[in-house]
């Protein structure tokens, strides 16, 4: 028997045993984002061996075809297990941007009191209270001005990182959209090859034509007259 007969049989098991490695949809949800780019690196590779093994079958648009939407559905989880992680990254930033802004909006406060209250002591007893020439004496507070470019410095680099990981989503899906035209247009080739070869293989051929003899003036003579 010849090693080609068994490759409908290999294929399915092959099949099998990429599919029970791969995460559940509840486990795809919990990836960290190294997780999910060592998933796909080998779910990539696992569809570039089954490429290379459906070209050497007899028929292989069709092997292709169930090659392609396997590699599709497989990385679907991954995509969306991605979309979360990116999501909780975010999520965590603008947390994180928040309680800088209430610990700010805290230190102001609590400076605003304490200033506040040396102001009133400083009235209650103004012997005590230290003769500060009027061209040194602050016109704002640099403690809170401080604070208030830290936050925004920290609220500016927040909606970088959200800006990037937009890019960095916007690549992948065009990354995917160009794959996909590739695999469509090298599939369309495939089927026009295919098809010229039946049709080449399916034409009948012609017969040979009938070469009947050419009589001599001899044979022409003997024929008998009318």
């Amino acid at each position: 028997m010849k090693p080609s007969a068994f490759l409908p049989v290999l294929a399915p098991l092959t099949l099998c045993a990429s599919l029970s490695s791969l995460p559940a949809p509840a486990q795809a949800a919990e990836m960290t984002r190294a997780q999910i780019e060592a998933e796909r690196a080998r779910v990539e590779k696992d569809y570039q061996d089954k490429v290379r093994e459906c070209r050497q079958r007899f028929v292989v648009t069709s092997c292709l075809e169930d090659a392609r939407d396997e590699r599709i559905r497989l990385l679907r989880p991954l995509d969306r297990a991605e979309h979360i992680v990116n999501a909780e990254d975010r999520e965590r930033r603008g947390v994180a941007a928040r309680a800088r802004v209430l610990e700010n909006e805290r230190q102001a406060a609590a400076d605003e009191a304490r200033r506040k209250t040396e102001s009133v002591r400083m009235a209650d007893h103004p012997a005590s209270a230290p003769q500060v020439p009027a061209a040194k004496t602050p016109r704002a507070n640099p403690e809170l001005h401080q604070r208030q470019q830290a936050q925004q410095d920290a609220e500016a680099k927040a909606k970088a990182a959200d800006r990037r990981d937009a890019a960095a989503e916007r690549r992948v899906k065009a990354q995917q959209r160009q794959r996909k035209a590739s695999e469509d247009l090298a599939l369309r080739d495939q089927k026009r090859a295919s098809a010229a070869s039946s049709a080449k293989g399916n034409a009948t051929p012609k017969p040979d034509p009938i070469h009947l003899p050419t009589p001599s003036a001899s044979d022409i003579k003997a024929l008998p007259r009318r």
